[in-house]
């Protein structure tokens, strides 16, 4: 089953070989999984470290890296091993176990290819002193050598040679200026194009955008709300001089709206006969009368 995981997806990263091992991290059988991964991984010669990973979570999901038996494997691994387990916050006992310990998973990266980068450098700057340490070894041996009496012929020859050998250090010299400042440059111009890319992640403008649309949306629901407000204020004013207008507020006042047989309204006693039939329309109903007489008011 192990054998199953090593199906590794193998990718370049700063020089670095990158083997990817997905195995269980939660669960039951999460530390008995990690434990035979770490124990394969260092039968199998195939990388010079192990980093130990996975995201956040709660403390039950990071529970098998606080097991014994996750942390006597890291203990008992003879490759060094890096823990980059949970958040910078979170802290496990595979933390404690392990060589080194990274806050996250993109952290423990950059630690494993810097320490790569001045390991390299540490080297580079060690052959050159040896280098040098070599050349000056070599011109303390020629100078001994002109001290011993030499025909004129072999005089001639060794200052020729030593004319060539200065030549040949001096274009050595020339030609390792050279390459090292065509190293600059290219460095330079990388890390110009890495800040252009940056400058122009995708991440971050979607951040700008998101944060530019909760604005927007801020606004609008302001903008929504005090219309609302104003357009309920109006309504209600306008109903209430509406009310103020319509026949039933005059009823609710006490008046009364008389209709005769037809529904035409009642204005004067000239419509109306004694016999005649009218309704009275009064503001919670209206009710059937007769006429018994009539009577005309004196102005």
């Amino acid at each position: 089953m192990i054998r199953d995981f090593l199906n590794i997806v193998a990718r370049r990263h700063s020089g670095l070989s990158v083997l990817i091992c997905p195995v269980s991290v939660q669960g039951d059988s999460a530390p008995a999984e990690i434990e035979a991964a770490l124990a394969e991984l260092n039968a199998s010669g195939l990388v010079d470290v192990i980093v130990v990973a996975r995201g956040g979570g709660s403390l039950e999901d990071m529970a098998a890296f606080n097991s014994e038996r996750v942390a006597r494997a890291i203990a008992a691994s003879r490759l060094p091993v890096v823990s980059a387990i949970g958040h910078e916050t979170d802290f496990t006992i595979a933390d404690f176990a392990a060589d080194l310990r990274a806050p996250t998973p993109s952290a423990a990266a950059e630690l494993i290819t810097e320490a790569q980068h001045k390991i390299a450098e540490h080297l580079a700057t060690q052959s050159h002193r040896l280098e040098r340490a070599a050349r000056f070894q070599l011109l303390q041996a020629r100078q001994r050598l002109t001290r011993v009496p030499v025909s004129s012929a072999e005089g001639r020859m060794n200052t020729l040679l030593n004319r060539l050998d200065q030549r040949l250090d001096d274009l050595s010299f020339r030609q390792e200026a050279a390459v090292s400042s065509r190293l600059r440059r290219r460095q330079l111009h990388i890390a110009d194009l890495t800040a252009a890319v940056l400058r122009h992640d995708p991440r971050q403008e979607l951040g700008l955008a998101r944060g530019r649309l909760a604005a927007c949306r801020t606004r609008l629901d302001r903008s929504l709300e005090r219309t609302l407000h104003h357009s309920t204020a109006r309504l209600s004013a306008l109903d209430a001089r509406l009310h103020s207008l319509s026949p039933l507020g005059v009823l609710e006042r006490g008046y009364a709206l008389v209709l005769d047989a037809q529904g035409g309204v009642v204005r004067t006693t000239n419509q109306v006969a004694p016999g005649d039939q009218v309704t009275t329309r009064l503001s919670d109903g209206d009710f059937i009368s007769r006429v018994e007489s009539t009577r005309k008011t004196r102005k």
